[in-house]
């Protein structure tokens, strides 16, 4: 939901980075041209040794696609791990997988089946593989869910961000396509419209070193840093937990929009509301646990003033105008006008404005037009988030008070 307040941030923080780069341009272009004759030519960079781990939950069925994905990809990979949950699995669906795993072995001998009893979460295994004295990593680690589609030269494009030693992480662009269900598809147009139109908040938050959420589906990291610290396993959104942390010790990340991936978004409405309703808990939960990145000693004031605090601002007052919006259509109905012809207007000009800032003033007349076309599902998804959000937060609230906090943990 494209609101004023975290709108403006980021499009302030575009402007200054263009115009600063601009700027150097322009001071340094004549200097340049004067020692350019005399720099030494610099020895290409060693290669960088990738390895992928793929977190599966016995997906047998969409774990193929990913795995020759990665295969077609120019960038050659050094192996790859596909991690498997025995949160709900049976022995039966255990062995189809692996099953899968070893015909696919023939025609790729790099892979690797890798699953220990105890091991659960999405998190628990990553930090477990990494840790394996038996499991031999590349310099990078590639993350990537099952049944997650890679665009060509994604893995490249991931890599080539490395560009500096202090980078620990490089999140692609990740998408969804539409469900079959009539009524998820109610909710996918709406999230996928705020996903879309979003793109270039990340490259904004990038610019001013403080990303709020890595592409959990497929980013990433060095080796040495996961192997450092560890992703945490308290919260439900992991990939937010473990953007902070990064953070919040020193390290930067990095946005490689060119790489982008993509996957079937859940099939059901009610499968759709409960992963965003686990998105909305996971924030609130990691904005407490990292309720110090607030403190006046913190490390990241950029990610908590500029990123956390105005987007959580921004979604509660939102979320409760649209809950409240019967009550003030009744008892001040001047005021709710008002409401919907400013969210109207913003939600018209978004596909104006959006694709502009991303550097893809092309999609204009796309994003434009399917806005209008999809405009009741977006309406009805932000009726739908707006609740969810308002739900999460006193779910989160009331574990707090409760003393329940210790019970979080990364399962769904």
């Amino acid at each position: 939901m494209l609101l004023p307040l975290t709108f403006l941030i980021d499009t302030i923080t575009l402007m200054y980075y263009h115009s600063r780069i601009i700027f150097k341009k322009c001071y340094a272009n004549l200097a340049y041209r004067k020692e350019l004759k005399y720099l030494p030519k610099q020895s290409p960079k060693p290669k960088k040794e990738v390895s992928v781990i793929i977190s599966s939950h016995g997906q047998k069925d969409i774990i193929e696609d990913s795995i020759r994905s990665i295969f077609r990809q120019n960038y050659q990979v050094k192996n790859v791990y596909i991690s498997d949950s025995n949160i709900d699995n049976t022995k039966e669906v255990t062995k189809q997988l692996n099953d899968v795993i070893k015909r696919l072995k023939k025609k790729f001998p790099h892979i690797h089946y890798w699953s220990k009893e105890g091991v659960t979460s999405k998190a628990e295994k990553i930090n477990a593989i990494v840790r394996d004295p038996d499991v031999d990593l590349g310099d990078y680690i590639y993350l990537v869910d099952s049944g997650l589609k890679l665009y060509p030269g994604v893995i490249e494009k991931l890599v080539e961000k490395f560009n500096e030693d202090n980078i620990a992480a490089v999140t692609s662009y990740g998408f969804v396509t539409p469900p079959d269900s009539y009524l998820a598809k109610y909710f996918h147009y709406g999230k996928e419209w705020v996903n879309r139109l979003g793109k270039f908040r990340k490259t904004a938050q990038v610019y001013r070193c403080g990303v709020f959420v890595v592409c959990g589906a497929s980013f990433m990291v060095k080796r040495d840093v996961l192997k450092k610290i560890k992703i945490s396993i308290g919260t439900k959104t992991e990939d937010t937990a473990y953007t902070w942390q990064l953070q919040e010790e020193g390290y930067k990340i990095e946005f490689a929009k060119d790489a982008i991936v993509s996957s079937k978004d859940v099939p059901t409405l009610k499968a759709q509301l409960k992963q965003s309703y686990r998105w909305c808990t996971g924030t609130g939960q990691n904005i407490y646990l990292h309720r110090k990145i607030f403190g006046p000693k913190s490390k990241v004031k950029s990610l908590a003033y500029l990123s956390v605090f105005p987007g959580l601002m921004e979604s509660l007052m939102y979320s409760i105008a649209i809950v409240l919006f019967p009550a003030v259509a009744y008892f001040a109905p001047v005021y709710a006008v008002y409401f919907l012809i400013g969210d109207t207007i913003l939600s018209i000009m978004s596909p104006l404005i959006a694709p502009l800032l991303s550097g893809e003033p092309e999609q204009i007349s796309l994003e434009f037009f399917h806005t209008l076309r999809h405009y009741h599902q977006i309406t009805a998804y932000k009726i739908m988030a707006s609740i969810l959000f308002l739900g999460s937060v006193f779910k989160v609230s009331y574990d707090i008070i409760a003393g329940n906090q210790k019970k979080w943990v990364n399962k769904w």
